[in-house]
């Protein structure tokens, strides 16, 4: 009995593929590549095969989830066959490895804050050995090298082999930022994947690995990168059939490594255990007729590509595309978009079916509150709502800072006064500030205490220059904290850190230029949104 219903043929074509071979399945964009792989799955157990010996391996979280919501829904159970993300994969692979002694055992670190202010580190001590001073926009930020060490990661390239067409610099920080990620003894995402290749690589029997699965399904396979398809590689041995699900047309991660090459036809040529077999899911249920031709037509250019069509499935569904254009950097000027989304809603279209798309997340953040101030209701995919957007954390640790500023430290004051005392550089030791906020803390004194004090700065051996910085960052926040308690709330608080932080020096040690200024124009859209909300 086949598990294969309500498919087209294209899609039962792929769901009633012979078990013993490998698949390569060429998806356009809304072909029900995820209906179509949850049943191949539920026909594969049908057919016998115990859901602990296949695999699912999704491109990121929210499909992760998807793909596991459906798959539950047709009775198999998920706790037997995982659904993972590449980099669940690769830590649960990694923790094995720990357990039978094949890697250090390290935790893992997913701050990517804390993994910016290493490579930051690393520039700064690179930098000084060299005797050189940074400029301005040189291409040598924290977000600019730690973009080069994940490539070179995602190539399984080490240190050692790393080299780059035009700066060697990017090579020697990478250098730098190892040796210091060893020393505190951690693993960044980074890590998971090139960890566990390199251990399984120098084992015969990939320490208990090897051959493990019947069947692997790969999402998303046109941004797979070299070091993930070497994984896929080793899992898959000579017994599991792979079943790779995806479009060369749709390539979208080649700026961190991905390589399209492997839908293409690598794949075929590399893992070739067992036969191989190719389908096309050509039907899209996403738009209609008008919209696939032009689709069609534009990536027709493509060079390299696999030709294949864009067929819409309802010939009859209307394709309809609004094009407004506004000029200016203020949230009202994305009223247009909001008054178009109210005449969606009042003509009863589902919220479900409206997609939001913004260039930034920065850009989108101005998109957030006037939503909300319209009472329009919304949701963010993969990415935290509003005030806990990552453009803004800098600017709320100085006004949780503010807000807290004459309380005694406690714990979570004690990392936002680490991680705002030198940013922008106030020349303050950090040995000497850990120092002294443990033993703030245990003497129940304040930020401001920590500030002032003549005598706090001496015992923790601070210099002239920091005790007189780390006195005007305690007026800065004794200004901001009675200003937030103003009649317009936060935001004079938040136009006040706004004008005496340089936060464009502080944000420029760990980003690029274009991320701080995307950065900074958050900071201006979350004070309008404090000041047309009065929000305290």
């Amino acid at each position: 009995m086949s598990a294969a219903l309500h498919l087209t043929d294209e899609q039962r074509a792929v769901v009633e593929a012979p078990d013993d071979a490998h698949l390569t399945v060429l998806a356009v964009a809304g072909s029900g590549k995820t209906t179509t792989m949850v049943h191949r799955l539920a026909e594969l157990a049908i057919r016998g095969v115990k859901p602990a010996q296949m695999r699912a391996v999704m491109f990121n979280k929210a499909a992760q989830r998807s793909f596991e919501e459906r798959l539950r829904r047709t009775g198999i159970d998920t706790g037997e066959l995982k659904v993972q993300t590449w980099h669940a994969m690769g830590y649960a692979i990694v923790r094995h490895l720990e357990s039978v002694g094949a890697v250090a055992a390290m935790p893992l670190v997913a701050d990517g804050g804390e993994v910016l202010r290493l490579v930051g580190d690393a520039i700064r001590e690179e930098f000084a050995e060299r005797h050189e001073r940074p400029d301005e926009d040189d291409g040598r930020d924290a977000e600019t090298c730690l973009e080069a060490i994940r490539e070179w990661k995602s190539m399984l390239v080490p240190p050692a082999r790393a080299g780059h067409a035009t700066d060697e610099f990017l090579a020697a920080v990478y250098a730098r930022f190892e040796k210091l990620r060893a020393a505190r003894g951690f693993r960044t995402f980074d890590d998971l994947i090139v960890d566990a290749v390199r251990a399984l690589d120098e084992s015969p029997s990939r320490h208990g690995l090897a051959d493990r699965f019947e069947h692997l399904v790969v999402d998303e396979f046109q941004d797979v990168d070299h070091a993930q398809f070497r994984l896929l590689e080793l899992l898959a041995g000579t017994r599991a059939r792979v079943t790779v699900v995806g479009d060369d047309d749709q390539t979208i991660h080649e700026w961190r490594g991905a390589r399209s090459a492997f839908i293409r036809g690598e794949f075929a040529r590399r893992i070739a255990t067992h036969r191989h077999l190719s389908f096309t899911l050509s039907t899209t249920f996403r738009f209609g007729p008008e919209l696939a031709a032009a689709a069609e037509r534009a990536i027709s250019r493509g060079v390299g590509r696999v030709p294949k069509r864009i067929i819409a499935a309802d010939p009859e569904q209307e394709t309809r595309l609004v094009v407004v254009t506004e000029t200016g950097d203020s949230p009202a000027a994305l009223d247009p978009l909001v008054a178009k989304l109210e005449e969606l809603r009042a003509a009863g279209t589902p919220a479900r079916d409206i997609v939001v798309l913004g260039r930034s997340w920065a850009q989108l953040l101005a998109f957030e509150w006037r939503m909300l101030a319209a009472r329009i209701p919304f949701a963010m995919d993969e990415h935290s709502a509003f005030a806990d957007d990552p453009s803004l954390a800098l600017l709320l640790q100085y006004i949780r800072a503010a807000r807290g500023v004459r309380s005694p430290i406690d714990d979570a004051m004690a990392k936002t006064v680490l991680r705002i005392v030198n940013r922008p550089f106030r020349g303050v030791s950090r040995n000497g500030i850990e120092r002294l906020v443990r033993d703030a803390q245990r003497e129940g004194l304040s930020l401001a205490d920590l500030c002032f004090e003549d005598d706090l700065h001496k015992m923790a051996g601070f210099h002239g220059g920091a005790r007189i910085e780390l006195k005007g960052l305690g007026t800065v926040l004794l200004k901001a904290m009675r200003r937030d308690t103003g009649a317009t709330g936060a935001a004079d608080a938040i136009r006040l850190l706004r004008t005496e932080v340089d936060f464009r020096e502080a944000l420029a040690a760990h980003r690029s230029e274009a991320s701080v200024a995307e950065c900074l124009r958050a900071y201006e859209v979350l004070e309008d949104f404090a000041r047309a909300t009065k929000c305290r």
